[in-house]
């Protein structure tokens, strides 16, 4: 049952791919009609972005997620005075998501190359926006997190595993971590240890980590705090990334 819910999913993702250049001509679409200040092209281009973003994240491709996301925050920012400088960078977005589209591999450096790209769209279309990394493997919890964090207008880019986001912290600046501390591959106290010691330009972002696990983090970890899974925890977390990003920005 398990192999046959893979190839299903395989399959589905394959589609979704397929279909994603006629959704990224869609989207162009909307963007346009937003430039022209059209009525309803901005419910149109938002709720099409909201929905592929869903997409993505059901189909395995976080990088459309990421990317959806991004310009969602984008195009909210800029209700009302969607200038030609924003259509510009809206139409940017839909450029990354047709890169993903043809891109010849899911994974490697086609995609970093894009993510790169991304990192540079945000801190041109939108200065000052944090950027927060979401490392966990559950995707209830995921969902959960993502639902507490969008509101705070940051960017954020989601991942399931620790080593690809050991991969991202390397290469990618954020404002701030927040992990789950047991992952599939490296656990998070492993994750932070070796960004500690990278010497990179994230080495000394603030950590906010997920678990119940009663056994406290090692202290020259620097973990800003731990937040269990429990019935406050959407709250807790809320409250949490809330002040350390506003520490961040002061």
């Amino acid at each position: 049952m398990n192999d046959d819910f893979a190839v299903l999913l395989t399959g589905m993702r394959d589609d979704f791919i397929m279909e994603l250049p006629e959704r990224c001509d869609l989207l162009e679409e909307y963007a346009l009609a937003q430039g022209r200040a059209e009525p309803g092209a901005f419910d149109d281009l938002f709720r099409n972005i909201h929905s592929l973003k869903g997409a993505g994240g059901t189909f395995g491709l976080p990088l459309v997620t990421s990317i959806c996301h991004q310009f969602e925050s984008f195009v909210s920012a800029n209700r009302g005075r969607f200038d030609s400088l924003a259509l510009s960078h809206a139409l940017s977005y839909v450029d990354l998501l047709h890169r993903v589209a043809d891109a010849p591999e899911r994974d490697g450096p086609f995609m970093l190359a894009i993510e790169r790209d991304l990192e540079q769209l945000r801190i041109s279309s939108m200065p000052g926006c944090a950027s927060v990394l979401l490392v966990e493997p559950s995707i209830a919890t995921r969902k959960f997190c993502q639902g507490v964090l969008e509101p705070l207008s940051v960017r954020l880019v989601s991942q399931d595993r620790g080593f690809p986001a050991l991969e991202l912290l390397l290469h990618q600046p954020f404002d701030l971590l927040v992990a789950a501390r047991e992952l599939p591959d490296l656990n998070a106290l492993a994750l932070v240890a070796a960004l500690r010691e990278s010497g990179g330009r994230n080495k000394d972002i603030p950590v906010i980590l997920i678990s119940s696990n009663t056994v406290p983090a090692p202290t020259y970890l620097n973990i800003s705090d731990t937040i269990k899974r429990d019935a406050d925890f959407v709250s807790k977390l809320a409250r949490c990334a809330g002040d350390v990003l506003a520490s961040c920005s002061n």
